[in-house]
């Protein structure tokens, strides 16, 4: 949601405007100048601020940029983690990118903002003054997660300074070429799911949801020893946990604890399928004859991993199994 902030008569028209123009928006204002169209500034605008970056995804300030520089200081915490900040004159003439430009979707605000009200779009982040690519953007674009923002931030300077980088896609997930100067390879941008790659040049990683876990286990598994078994699995396969899109398994498993547990520990959703639809793909995988039996399909595991897949997508592990228990891989399309 956007917040959308006053502090001058003038100002209050035109947050009361934009707020009537964009989606999911709150705008507050000063008691004094507030029509009844916004919610009240409580106490100082510093210490207000405060629950402005807990509540909002993004903040646009109609007020001097000083003034936001000086409230929102206390609060600025990381690229990451800030609501995108927009700052706009009074009277509508500028509309300045300031806080989270790529990440936080500024700059895409900014210019959507600017063309609502009629005003002068304010970009300043190098990459796009200079039409280069730069890796926040090309993370965000894509959905994919940054693995160093450290990294990043060096990949991007190589690009914006004149350098070269390759682009390094086995998921096949960025369509696109990367926007710089041609000359020689210096560094890269690789695209993978895999956690530990071997490269000779700086690189950043960018790390896509795309791998699906399918579980299958007896009942009663302790959730340590199922998570350890899953922390060894994708080691040995050379999957980074960050990768992982969500936990497919069958719905009489639906309160086993051990999978709920595993759910909760890789921050990632379970998902469950009826025996019905898990026969639909039964005939494609081997299986057990007593599993079959007890619950309808022959590998809960392969055919749970399979389905989520949307019946697509590659086996990484096609089933691994060890005392009771069993995990299927498959890497899948963002799309899927």
């Amino acid at each position: 949601m956007t917040g959308i902030i006053s502090i001058s008569k003038q100002g209050n028209i035109l947050a009361a405007q934009l707020s009537e123009l964009l989606d999911s928006s709150l705008c507050y204002a000063l008691e004094k100048y507030n029509k009844g169209n916004c919610l009240p500034i409580e106490g100082r605008l510093k210490t207000f601020c405060g629950s402005l970056f807990e509540k909002h995804d993004a903040l646009i300030f109609i007020m001097a940029t000083g003034i936001v520089v000086r409230s929102i200081a206390p609060w600025i915490r990381h690229k990451t983690k800030d609501p995108a900040v927009l700052v706009i004159d009074d009277k509508g003439t500028h509309v300045i990118s300031l806080l989270s430009g790529h990440l936080g979707g500024a700059n895409a605000l900014t210019l959507k903002v600017a063309e609502l009200i009629s005003a002068k779009p304010v970009i300043t982040t190098s990459s796009d003054v200079n039409k280069r690519t730069s890796v926040d953007m090309l993370a965000q674009k894509y959905g994919l997660l940054i693995d160093s923002m450290s990294d990043a931030k060096d990949i991007t300077a190589i690009i914006v300074n004149g350098g070269t980088v390759a682009l390094d896609d086995d998921c096949q997930i960025i369509n696109e070429p990367i926007r710089q100067e041609a000359g020689t390879t210096i560094g890269k941008i690789i695209v993978s799911n895999k956690a530990h790659i071997a490269e000779q040049l700086p690189f950043v990683k960018l790390i896509p949801k795309n791998i699906i876990l399918g579980l299958g286990c007896r009942k009663g598994i302790l959730p340590s020893k199922f998570m350890d078994f899953i922390n060894d699995t994708l080691k040995v396969h050379n999957i980074d946990k960050r990768s992982i899109r969500l936990i497919a398994s069958i719905d009489v498993k639906k309160e086993e604890r051990a999978i709920l547990e595993a759910g909760k520990t890789l921050n990632v959703p379970c998902q469950f399928y009826s025996a019905e639809s898990l026969q639909e793909v039964d005939d494609l995988f081997e299986g057990s004859a007593f599993v079959k039996q007890t619950v309808g399909v022959a590998s809960v595991s392969t055919c749970s991993a399979y389905t989520a897949a949307k019946k697509s997508g590659i086996f990484l592990a096609k089933k691994i199994k060890k005392e009771g228990m069993t995990i299927s891989i498959v890497q899948t399309s963002l799309k899927t």
